[in-house]
């Protein structure tokens, strides 16, 4: 379910949260960009528009997918606390295209102090089927 409240605050620099591991379909790339609100012939949807702005001849994952999947990581660790002022910066690496499987990671960094309260700092990555990583950054959360 997630980590249970009594041992939230015991998490120290050095603890994983289990992976995620995501394939990456067109469909699913389709369907994630027609949930937003960039509209579907873009360099995520349609091969003409990825090839004319020069990234290849197919269609890249928007950076917004492994963001999400970053989120989806710390919602099942967290829940509430996540959703009630998590945090999350990447740095996208290099590109997610169709048939690729992400793995998403988060490592415990280091505890903050806030207010009244502490901030779990979490180094994230994602990394594709090769083991390249595709997107390096941070989440975290007041607990």
């Amino acid at each position: 379910m997630g980590i249970a409240e009594r041992d939230i605050k015991n998490i120290e620099p050095g603890y994983q949260l289990p992976p995620l591991t995501k394939h990456i379909t067109q469909e699913r790339m389709n369907a994630f960009e027609a949930s937003g609100i960039t509209g579907l012939s873009n360099i995520h949807t349609d091969p003409e528009v990825a090839r004319a702005a020069g990234i290849g001849s197919s269609p890249i994952a928007s950076g917004r997918m492994t963001t999400a999947y970053v989120s989806e990581v710390m919602t099942a660790a967290f829940g509430e606390r996540w959703a009630h002022g998590g945090t999350s910066d990447l740095t996208f690496l290099r590109p997610v295209r169709d048939g690729d499987t992400l793995t998403l990671h988060a490592m415990a960094k280091e505890k903050v102090s806030e207010g009244e309260g502490v901030r779990l700092v979490f180094e994230v990555w994602a990394e594709n089927q090769n083991g390249d990583k595709t997107a390096v950054g941070t989440a975290s959360v007041l607990i």
